[in-house]
């Protein structure tokens, strides 16, 4: 299998190299654990490496449905215990100054084809979320999801000031979900993967 994490540790360094800090933005549930666990280790001076998420559950940061509980257990450990993490939930107007673009945004995806917290019921109630030319915004949600909880979101328009962007796909069933998403407008990842701005690049975590 390709070595996704050696990938994202080269673009951090060769960041590194020219730029004081970089900027790395993570999403949370199962599908980065490894990246993390392998991206934890690598020699990088992880203290200039500055981290955020993309989207979070309006818990306790111990709560086990948190992302930041998730980053600080699987990234922030081993070599990378320094990283300059900021919150989503405790500090968003901070995460919102962050010099933009982000360095590197990494994406996961649901089987609703939803990324971030921008779910498929909020393309008719909030179409201005998923628009690439609205103003950048960190939106707070009612409860929803699975589990379902308040969330707290970047919109798509602040997803895409990114220098590159992954989006990790863990199985069959979602691949065949990004291909169903190019021309189906129902799909919270169609509005993803059709925008001009940034290309996506996909990494498939299974064999």
């Amino acid at each position: 299998m390709i070595n996704y994490s050696n990938q994202i540790f080269d673009i951090l360094d060769k960041t590194l190299k020219s730029h004081d800090e970089a900027t790395f933005v993570v999403s949370g549930g199962s599908s980065p654990i490894k990246i993390f666990n392998e991206l934890s280790s690598m020699p990088i001076n992880w203290s200039k490496v500055r981290v955020t998420l993309v989207d979070d559950r309006f818990v306790d940061k111990s709560h086990k449905d948190s992302n930041e509980k998730l980053v600080f257990e699987k990234l922030m450990i081993n070599n990378a215990k320094d990283i300059n993490f900021i919150s989503l939930c405790n500090s968003p107007e901070e995460v919102l100054n962050i010099k933009r673009p982000f360095d590197i945004m990494l994406l996961g995806m649901g089987e609703d084809g939803h990324f971030a917290s921008l779910f498929p019921s909020m393309i008719q109630s909030k179409p201005n979320y998923f628009d690439p030319l609205c103003k950048p915004e960190i939106i707070h949600t009612e409860p929803m999801g699975d589990p379902k909880h308040k969330r707290v979101t970047m919109n798509l328009s602040m997803i895409l000031k990114s220098k590159k962007i992954i989006l990790l796909v863990s199985n069959q069933k979602k691949l065949d979900l990004i291909n169903k998403s190019k021309t189906n407008r129902n799909l919270p990842i169609h509005f993803l993967l059709n925008q001009k701005e940034v290309d996506v690049d996909i990494f498939e975590l299974f064999s």
